[in-house]
């Protein structure tokens, strides 16, 4: 349920429903529907805003991080990919601070003459043409080719808004760092689809 269906639910309450309730408890209540429908929608509120900012990314975070150097090559970097069975991952300076993240939208955005991330395009490609079009992966590495600089969250960043984050930027991952810019986990959308459900 996300949280528009929420406030719509909120809003399906109606004063009859709340005079009903009244008649259901025992004894004398000194307030009046309109009263209790205004204490309701400020409670329902506030409850929403709690439930918002109650997970905080290191709740959810996966610590164990499979990552690449910048300097890495891309077949090292395709082998980690397949071999772990990702579809991306952080790209790490030598001191491990973030510097990008590289994923099949950055292969396939390199594969492609007008750099639009489709796999079908790629199919297309590959039958159109005559020849490897990843050819020239043999000579490049990773920061060659990663998105950078790579949007990061904290580890008290909480989920819901980490989950905005991913939705308005089309992210599958989000690296979580700490106040020196060092990865100390990764939020998947799995991650997210999973604590909210």
């Amino acid at each position: 349920m996300t949280f528009r269906s929420l406030n719509e639910y909120r809003q399906s309450i109606t004063e009859d429903d709340i005079y009903e309730a009244m008649k259901k408890i025992p004894g004398y209540l000194d307030i009046t529907p309109s009263d209790c429908m205004e204490l309701y929608r400020v409670a329902f509120d506030h409850a929403i805003s709690k439930l918002k900012n109650a997970i905080k990314a290191d709740q959810i975070m996966t610590r164990k991080v499979i990552t690449v150097n910048e300097n890495a090559t891309l077949i090292e970097v395709v082998k980690k990919m397949a071999d772990n069975e990702i579809s991306g991952l952080p790209v790490l300076k030598n001191d491990q601070t973030v510097v990008g993240i590289i994923s099949e939208k950055d292969f396939l955005k390199r594969m492609n003459d007008d750099k639009k991330p489709s796999f079908m395009r790629v199919v297309l490609q590959c039958l159109q043409t005559t020849g490897c079009i990843a050819a020239d992966f043999n000579n490049l590495v990773a920061s060659d080719i990663m998105s950078s600089p790579p949007l990061m969250t904290s580890p008290q960043t909480p989920v819901l808004e980490v989950a905005n984050i991913m939705d308005k930027k089309n992210m599958n991952r989000v690296p979580v760092v700490d106040g020196q810019l060092k990865l100390v986990g990764i939020i998947a959308r799995s991650d997210i689809v999973q604590t909210l459900c």
